[in-house]
């Protein structure tokens, strides 16, 4: 797989409960190492994230599960090839150097670090 095919570009679209919730949920996307943009315009979110292929089921588990995941009330999940974006992630720019992740998950409480997820690449739990 040549290294461009390795990322895959998911778009999240989302309903949190009212718009201080959205921003909230934005701002949180925001410090993702994964995420190229965030941005909420009153209850509704959208974020454009740049993962790992094997990273898949992170977005897949937020489409299915939008309030468990990450709060939101509804949530819809795009991949696309046309669209081109860069995170800090994508760019290279992240190093694992933090013992929580930005957004403030705790990599090494989370019940699938270690089986699906390798960790937060901005974190010393990172397993590459």
């Amino acid at each position: 797989m040549a290294e461009n095919e390795s990322i895959l570009i998911g778009i999240l679209a989302g309903t949190a409960a009212n718009r201080d919730k959205a921003k909230k949920i934005s701002v949180f996307f925001g410090s993702c190492p994964y995420c190229a943009v965030s941005a909420c315009k009153g209850d509704t979110i959208l974020a454009v994230l740049t993962i790992p292929h094997e990273h898949k089921w992170w977005l897949e588990s937020i489409r299915e599960r939008p309030k468990d995941t990450v709060g939101l009330e509804k949530a819809e999940v795009f991949y696309t090839t046309g669209v081109k974006a860069t995170s800090p992630w994508s760019a290279g720019k992240v190093e694992p150097a933090l013992d929580r992740s930005p957004c403030g998950a705790q990599c090494q409480e989370c019940p699938v670090y270690k089986k699906e997820c390798r960790g937060c690449p901005a974190t010393i739990h990172c397993l590459g």
